[in-house]
């Protein structure tokens, strides 16, 4: 298990590669890139690279820092938006989602995150529940066709019923609808990103929901939390259990990366502490590595 972070802990402060050199910097070898960070922001002059013609310099330019410094791309996620959202906005970030399989493609990168989409309603309800997951076909479908052609993977992400007004519901917050979600695919270029973080806002028994995914796990958002709010804080800072969630990843014999979405731990602190506060981060990733290494195999 190697220990990797998104580099959105350092969005804003520079160029891509820029980024990815304080974060290399900080002792991190492998790396996550958050597309939604370069798609669903504007500029003076328009959108952010990933959002223009040239959205294949920026591709190169993250390839050749990868290369010059042996960091391996290991995760990315896609534009972070409800896919059933209206307006001119949703439809920008709908079209971007194709091109962020495809920069992950030309990237070496094997799982891309998406969320489901979801809407209210009466979560009870076996058929809003099966309406949700048509709709989520529709949209996924034709992302799913495109990367089995190029060789991308989609990984979809679990969320929390605490995002929703009033806390009425989410669709894939609960692991049984996320699991037939992924499976209903039918191809091994679907899989599932498991969050720490919004798995503490459902108060889920992580080792418990983590052997219910078995192999579909493909990649993990690590952050810390008090349950109550998603915090995107470092282990440790919360009140997860990180022992029984380490455990519960080597019973099914997770042999993927430990993933920081940890951005709030960095962004919080001043810009003078930012780094340290990185490198604090890479320490408490090569713990959990060295607690998890010390189980004892499956």
């Amino acid at each position: 298990m190697n220990v990797s972070t998104s580099i959105n802990v350092m969005f804003g402060q520079g160029p891509v590669a820029s980024q990815m050199k304080r974060v290399y910097d900080a002792g991190f070898r492998h790396m996550d890139i958050n597309f939604n960070d370069w798609v669903d922001q504007k500029t003076g002059n328009g959108y952010f690279p990933c959002s223009e013609e040239q959205w294949q310099d920026w591709v190169q330019s993250s390839r050749k820092f990868s290369a010059q410094y042996g960091v391996v791309l290991n995760q990315a996620h896609g534009p972070l938006f409800n896919i059933f959202a209206e307006g001119e906005w949703g439809d920008h970030l709908r079209e971007m989602c194709a091109p962020t399989l495809k920069a992950a493609a030309e990237l070496g990168i094997p799982w891309v995150v998406f969320h489901a989409g979801t809407a209210e309603g009466d979560f009870s309800s076996p058929k809003h529940v099966r309406n949700l997951k048509e709709e989520n076909h529709r949209f996924f479908d034709p992302l799913v066709d495109l990367a089995e052609k190029i060789g991308a993977g989609i990984a979809i992400e679990n969320m929390s019923d605490k995002f929703s007004r009033n806390h009425r519901g989410v669709y894939c917050s609960h692991t049984g609808d996320l699991v037939d979600l992924v499976d209903s695919f039918g191809s091994k270029r679907v899989g599932i990103c498991w969050d720490t973080g919004h798995a503490n806002l459902e108060g889920a028994d992580q080792r418990k929901e983590l052997n219910r995914l078995g192999s579909r796990l493909k990649v993990l958002h690590v952050q810390d939390s008090d349950g109550k709010t998603d915090q995107h804080t470092a282990p440790f800072y919360g009140n997860i259990d990180w022992d029984q969630l380490l455990a519960g990843l080597r019973d099914i014999g997770y042999a993927g990366e430990l993933t920081f979405e940890a951005q709030m731990f960095i962004r919080k602190v001043p810009v003078s502490c930012q780094d340290a506060a990185l490198q604090l981060l890479y320490q408490l990733g090569c713990e959990l590595k060295r607690r998890f290494d010390a189980l004892p195999a499956a």
